[in-house]
């Protein structure tokens, strides 16, 4: 397997941990993680993928989503990362820490 498709094996792998370090930043939307995650340069991924992976990452309470009501537009997903969200995306920053 060449490089170039390793790292983008790697980076789509590790898609659950680049969520919770956006959501550590500030609570969003799906639409604008699509935005950041292109602009992380983590390749491929679209909404097919990261609601289905939203959809999971609250079933096991690693976020939790509210509705937002604007005054014009349709009304927004969420996405809060949760106390056990901050203890996975610690979990996994140690574990990584072994490796680097």
């Amino acid at each position: 397997m060449e490089h170039s498709k390793v790292l983008q094996q790697i980076k789509r792998s590790m898609l659950p941990a680049v969520l919770l370090n956006l959501l550590t930043e500030e609570p969003a939307h799906g639409y604008s993680m699509l935005n950041k995650l292109e602009e992380l340069d983590v390749p491929g991924v679209k909404s097919g993928t990261l609601y289905p992976l939203l959809r999971t990452m609250e079933e096991s309470g690693d976020i939790v989503s509210d509705w937002q009501i604007t005054e014009r537009g349709p009304a927004r997903k969420i996405f809060k990362i949760t106390a056990q969200g901050r203890q996975s995306l610690e979990s996994i920053n140690s574990w990584l820490r072994q490796f680097t």
